[in-house]
């Protein structure tokens, strides 16, 4: 008995070692020595690895006696044990997620105590027999588990959604209230970040993230912040690139063939609809070489041009012809309160003031004198920009402050060693000469306008600022095609007004508050080139206008609802919103 005695004794010693918690363990390591006491799932993959021969086994226990019992208790309890151990892992997402000190100490009683509210605030659902796949949003599969997920829209400005003040109780007033005893509480309540973590942590053993990486108008989307996070703590997980022009013959299923086998029978259609867009030349798809003697009186080395009208060709010839050569005018809907045109003027006028007040572009000055330059140019706006002010007026105008504070912050930030110089400087206009590019054999063309802002570095050079209050994203793709002519071309007009070199330039986005990713110094051959690439699209342009080539292009993310001809135009498409 002795010697059976003390086997019993080391091996109750080993039991009671084994289920006493380690004395002090962080977070991550006390799931670790729970998941491992409870033993591993053996029906999942990869967590037989993780399993020892000291574990309890009480999950492939459970599936054990789920082989013999005709009841549902066995399948209970599993379901419960994957939840539970769902919610270990929960734990330690959040805890990496939040950052809230994944290696500092936890005491064994502050993990019980937020393990059982963890474990309090779950739902348990035993699994329904046969496959599905269940589509819901974030909010509704709070508490459920399953064997796979497949989180979509991962891109910024989809998920997370940007949030936005209450437009009639902003969240500035929102805490005055507040400090007067309202139970009142924000309307920004950063609820995108938990609507994430509830999602990602439904996936038991398969996660798949998604993200768009084009907009609809084909403009790169950038991936949500938490796309970026969520690679930072999967590390290795493949990422794979699919295409809306990956062939029938890699669908994935059976499923995924048939819902594509309908889209091969538009080929044919396609094919008949793709010959007579591409018909030759003619008269009725704006083939007007007949009026070139007339359109080339009109539009010789004397008219003066804009560049917007340039662009506006480039983008799409008829707009041009009915806009510029017809002069109609698109049939606009009326409106209460401002459009977006004048909502651009607005901020123009308002950063174009402040910095003529402060010309040395001293921060301090900047920010200080935004509020008062904001009051004057808003008393005056509904009379200079022909608007009625709505009820809301008031309220909008200290979101569109708001707005300019952003910017200007930024614009601040971006200013590094170069000082305002100029603001709306005007050439070709009033006694400024204009500036005229001379083409090879051939009339040559002159352009007027105003140029937002030159900025000036301390060794001379120059830089220039195009302010845009839309939120179309530019690139240098789009000077390439031709669609963004006026920053290279202004670079030129102020280097030969102002006898200096132009480094650099950029267009800014004011509602953002950051520059666009064309910026003139990172073209081919510098900002040298951009003006080399600009000039041979505004005289190729003018070269095609006079000659009377005037076919309907329609941009690719549609026509803009500001175009005259919309009414007429057989190659119309309007543009999703």
């Amino acid at each position: 008995m002795g010697a059976e005695a003390g086997r019993l004794c080391q091996v109750f010693e080993a039991v009671v070692a084994r289920v006493t918690p380690p004395p002090r363990a962080t977070l991550r390591e006390r799931v670790t020595w729970v998941e491992a006491l409870i033993g591993a799932d053996p029906t999942l993959e990869g967590e037989s690895l993780l399993d020892d021969e000291t574990s309890l086994r009480v999950v492939a226990r459970a599936a054990e006696s789920a082989a013999t019992d005709t009841g549902d208790i066995a399948a209970r309890d599993i379901a419960a044990l994957r939840a539970f151990k769902d919610i270990l892992r929960g734990l330690v997402l959040a805890d990496a997620v939040l950052g809230a000190g994944e290696d500092m100490p936890l005491s064994y009683e502050q993990f019980v105590f937020e393990l059982v509210q963890a474990v309090e605030n779950a739902t348990c659902t035993v699994p329904v027999e046969g496959e599905a796949v269940l589509v819901a949003s974030a909010l509704e599969v709070r508490g459920l588990a399953f064997e796979a997920v497949a989180l979509l829209g991962l891109a910024e400005g989809d998920f997370p959604q940007a949030e936005r003040e209450d437009t009639l109780l902003r969240d500035a007033d929102r805490a005055w209230l507040a400090e007067q005893g309202f139970a009142i509480e924000p309307s920004l309540q950063g609820d995108e970040a938990t609507f994430f973590y509830q999602a990602v942590t439904r996936a038991r053993r398969r996660l798949l993230l998604c993200r768009p990486y084009l907009a609809d108008d084909g403009q790169p989307w950038e991936a949500s912040p938490y796309w970026f996070a969520a690679q930072g703590l999967l590390g290795g997980a493949p990422l794979i690139h699919v295409r809306p022009t990956d062939p029938v013959s890699e669908s994935a299923s059976a499923q995924e063939l048939i819902a594509a086998a309908p889209d091969d029978g538009l080929d044919v259609p396609a094919a008949v609809l793709r010959t007579r867009v591409g018909a030759g030349p003619s008269p009725w798809n704006g083939d007007l070489s007949a009026l070139a003697d007339e359109l080339g009186r009109r539009y010789g080395a004397d008219q003066p041009w804009s560049s917007s009208r340039l662009e506006t060709y480039a983008r799409c010839p008829f707009y041009f012809w009915a806009a510029y050569v017809l002069e109609l005018e698109p049939r606009e809907a009326p409106q209460a309160g401002f459009d977006v045109l004048t909502l651009g003027s607005i901020y123009h006028a308002v950063l174009e003031r402040l910095y003529k007040r402060v010309p040395d572009g001293d921060p301090d000055r900047l920010r200080a004198g935004l509020p008062a330059v904001a009051r004057e140019i808003y008393a005056a706006a509904p009379q200079d920009y022909g608007f009625r002010p709505t009820a809301l007026w008031q309220h909008q105008q200290a979101e569109l402050t708001e707005v300019l504070r952003r910017t200007l912050e930024g614009l601040i930030e971006a200013a590094g060693e170069y000082v305002p110089l100029a603001q709306e400087l005007p050439f070709g206009l009033g006694d400024r000469p204009p500036l005229i590019l001379q083409a090879a054999g051939g009339p040559g063309l002159r352009l007027r306008g105003y140029i937002d802002r030159v900025d000036r570095a301390p060794d001379g050079r120059l830089r220039i600022i195009d302010y845009k209050a839309g939120s179309t994203l530019i690139s240098a793709s789009d000077l390439a095609e031709g669609h963004r002519l006026q920053l290279p071309l202004y670079a030129l007009a102020a280097q030969e007004a102002l006898a200096a070199e132009v480094a650099g330039g950029f267009y800014w986005h004011i509602t953002s508050a950051r520059p666009s990713s064309l910026k003139l110094e990172g073209c081919d051959g510098g900002a040298a080139g951009a003006i080399e690439t600009a000039v041979g699209h505004a005289l190729a342009i003018a070269a095609a206008v006079r000659a009377g080539q005037f076919a309907p292009h329609p941009p690719a993310e549609g026509c803009p609802a500001a175009c005259p001809a919309t009414a007429f135009c057989e190659r119309y498409a309007p543009r999703l919103r």
